[in-house]
């Protein structure tokens, strides 16, 4: 996966006024995509995102790990005003760990249906009983 910085913090000149007034209502979802499976521990979430298809600002809490089941091209607009590019090919897996709230969108400007599968981790570190 190949993150590259397009916009950074603190600037937002290049946003349109629609996305400045979406993050001003604060209206975030927790909904990464389409829920496959929940328990106590995890979820496994499936995002599929057609050219030009976006998801509105979501906010993440726990920690995640993402796997790439196509090629991809992705924008993704954080609340603080940076915007990354964001290029995998299939098979590509990342994680992230959440140490504080994190909050996005995430629009395929590319030419392929983006297909990810996703598991949340629904028990912070911090409440992991050794």
């Amino acid at each position: 996966m190949l993150v590259s910085k397009i916009n950074p913090k603190g600037n937002f000149s290049c946003w349109s006024p629609t996305m400045i007034k979406e993050v001003k209502k604060k209206g975030f979802t927790t909904d990464i995509g389409q829920v496959l499976f929940e328990n106590q521990e995890v979820k496994l979430w499936k995002i599929v995102l057609e050219p030009k298809q976006r998801l509105p600002f979501r906010i993440h809490y726990n920690t995640y790990s993402c796997n790439c089941l196509t090629d991809g091209l992705l924008i993704s607009r954080n609340v603080n005003g940076a915007v990354d590019l964001i290029r995998f090919e299939r098979g590509e897996t990342f994680f992230r760990e959440c140490d504080m709230e994190h909050v996005h969108d995430l629009e395929n400007v590319g030419e392929n249906t983006v297909r990810i599968a996703i598991v949340e981790e629904k028990v912070q570190p911090s409440e992991v009983m050794v």
